[in-house]
């Protein structure tokens, strides 16, 4: 068994609303083991045989019990951690730091390749990305993500993932 994160794609945001305590029961229903969530984000840590495992088994979960496909970004809690570290970009009170993760190989290389001024990256497998708060949706790489990757990124503030990391 390894511990795993979860991450879960377009719910509590104008979609599907997926509360953390039904969200632990579900995914301990379908027998991924030590169930954690974090923050009321769609974000789980879980005990699974593999990544592969816990993403399988958490869409097919979610699909039967909200009657809608909701994608899963799965990796380890080490990976993530290493991720987290390797954030690139000075951090202040002026700037928003996120990581988009992909779930189609090639969209984060094509929201790279958005016209910007603001700080991205994509090394490790995913998409660092820090703009000017407030500028969320409205800028370069926000417009990007909304027509390029719009259901094929799932995208968190390094805050959040750094609570995900303390709380496995």
């Amino acid at each position: 068994m390894a511990r795993i994160v979860l991450l879960l794609r377009g719910v509590n945001v104008g979609g599907v609303t997926v509360r953390s305590a039904d969200l632990r029961a579900l995914l301990g229903d379908a027998g991924l083991g030590e169930v954690r969530t974090v923050l009321a984000s769609g974000n789980a840590i879980v005990d699974a045989r593999s990544v592969a495992a816990g993403v399988r088994t958490a869409e097919a979960a979610l699909e039967e019990r909200y009657g809608r496909r909701i994608r899963v970004h799965g990796l380890t809690l080490a990976a993530l951690r290493t991720i987290v570290d390797a954030y690139p970009f000075a951090e202040d009170d002026a700037h928003t730091p996120y990581v988009v993760f992909p779930l189609e190989d090639g969209v984060l290389e094509r929201i790279a390749e958005t016209e910007t001024d603001e700080d991205v990256a994509v090394a490790g497998g995913v998409l660092h990305w820090s703009n000017p708060k407030g500028h969320t949706i409205d800028s370069p790489i926000g417009v990007a993500l909304a027509r390029v990757g719009k259901d094929a990124t799932t995208t968190r503030n390094l805050r959040t993932l750094r609570r995900i990391v303390d709380a496995g």
